[in-house]
Order: C-alpha cells, then sequence, then structure tokens
C-alpha cells in the first residue's frame, strides 16, 4: 500500500491491513485531515491542509511503477506445497485446529502475492486433498508432491508445514533446507522474515533430509511456520492476520533470492 500526502508518495509499501487504515482515518479525524483509500490502487490519499477529500492523481509513473512491480517474478515458475490434505490431517493443535488447513490457506495467499509479481505458481494442491491419492503410502505421496514440481521444472520449490512437539511450551519459526548454496540462500532469506513478521523465536535455517528436499530437483525448502502444538502460536496459525504475515515473509524471502 502507497501513501500520498498533500500530493507526494511516502518512501516504501506498507502491508494493507484494516488496523492501519483505521490509525490513519482516526488521525485524519483528529487532526481535521482529508483522507480517502483507493483500494485498486492500494492507496491511502491524505490532504493535510483541510478536511477535503483529496482527489485521486492521475499518475503515470504510479502505473508504470505497478506494471514494472507486477513483472519482478515474470518468467519465474514457482511450485507450492502445503503440507498433508485430504485424509493426512498432519498435527492438530491444543483447540483442534488441523495442520492442513493452515498451510493450505498460507499457500493460498501466498500464490495470490507471487501470482500479483508475475510468477507462474503450481500448487501441489490446492483443495483439503490428497495429491497422490487417498491412504497413499507415504513416499508416494511424497513422490506425487516432488513429481508436480520437477515435472514443471519449477524455479523454486516451497513447502509450508506447521511444527508440533509433545510439550507444549516448543515454540518458533524453522526453515529446513538439504544443504545445496541455492536452497540454503533462500532458507537464510525466508527465516529471517518469518521471526520478524511473526514475532516468533528464531529456530534458525537448518539442514534436513526430506524426502522432498531430497528429490526435487531446484532449490528447495520446508518452512515450519510456528508450533501449532503452542497454544499462543496455535492462535497466530489460525488467524487472518498471522497466515497473511506468514505468507507476506515468505514471499518477501523469495523476492530477496531473485534480487528484484
Amino acid at each position: 500500500m502507497r501513501i500520498m500526502i498533500d500530493g507526494r508518495y511516502l518512501p516504501g509499501n506498507a502491508r494493507v491491513n484494516r488496523d492501519l487504515l483505521i490509525t490513519l482515518r482516526n488521525m485524519a479525524k483528529v487532526l481535521k485531515w482529508g483522507i480517502r483509500y483507493d483500494a485498486q490502487r492500494e492507496l491511502v490519499l491524505i490532504n493535510s491542509k483541510d478536511s477535503t477529500m483529496p482527489p485521486l492523481p492521475i499518475d503515470n509513473n504510479t502505473e508504470e511503477r505497478t506494471e514494472d512491480e507486477n513483472a519482478r517474478l515474470a518468467g519465474k515458475v514457482i511450485c507450492l506445497d502445503p503440507g498433508h490434505g485430504g485424509s493426512d490431517q498432519g498435527a492438530l493443535g491444543p483447540t483442534g485446529t488441523m495442520e492442513k488447513d493452515n498451510t493450505l490457506a498460507i499457500a493460498l495467499l501466498l500464490k495470490e502475492k507471487l501470482e500479483k509479481s508475475g510468477a507462474t505458481i503450481v500448487m501441489t494442491r490446492d483443495t483439503d486433498a490428497d495429491v497422490a491419492y487417498a491412504d497413499a503410502a507415504t513416499n508416494e505421496e511424497f513422490g506425487a508432491r516432488v513429481e508436480a514440481a520437477n515435472q514443471a521444472e519449477a524455479d523454486l520449490f516451497i513447502s509450508i508445514h506447521n511444527d508440533s512437539f509433545t510439550s507444549t511450551a516448543a515454540a518458533g519459526s524453522t526453515t529446513f533446507h538439504y544443504g545445496d548454496k541455492e536452497s540454503v540462500r533462500l532458507a537464510n532469506l525466508v527465516q529471517r522474515g518469518l521471526s520478524e513478521k511473526l514475532s516468533t523465536k528464531d529456530r534458525g535455517a537448518r539442514f534436513a533430509s526430506f524426502y522432498v528436499l531430497r528429490h526435487t530437483n531446484m532449490p528447495s525448502i520446508l518452512v515450519e511456520v510456528a508450533f501449532i502444538s503452542n497454544p499462543v502460536e496455535e492462535m497466530l496459525l489460525s488467524s487472518v492476520d498471522g497466515r497473511d504475515n506468514a505468507a507476506e515473509s515468505i514471499c518477501d524471502g523469495i523476492l530477496k533470492f531473485f534480487k528484484v
């Protein structure tokens, strides 16, 4: 979201959310500023001189910038793998939330964000379904996920999960890789964003020999967003803001990976 005050853009982009818009509107009311929000362009316009509503700008530079931003990942194919699904619910939270629901919700938000930057997205699943077939053997299910990425000749493979442990005190975010240079770099970029945006304990980018990381032909990571077994992080994983922040942080890491 861009913010324009008296016809001039503030530097940087802010994530659109209800709390930020309410805060800006409350400020405008107290200070007797005019304010309007253009949802289509994700643009907040503020008139600090009086309370009249500012006009929508005719800004060719904005349109050019938007076109550039929408093309940042043009030509890139990214495979998103929401963990579990269908007959495999994954881990359960203390209140009964299911990992498979959280991972799919985050992946769909991430898909939308990446597509806005021009990427082509391949989903191993986009509904509550098994990837291979119901009750498939573990290796068959993992193999179907790997095959989706390899057949698409994806540039990246991102598998999304929720962590779980017997102790409800375990907490934090972790990003796993299989040790190749590019996967390590991607894991570090995504991990940094996760811990910062979600304010979770930074458990680091770590090596792991997961099937989906061993057998994919491209830089690949497996993201454990947070612990569904932790009551506080279970709420984070099932909340609208928590899911969106998770998707945003992974998206930011991917953009930094491609240096765009």
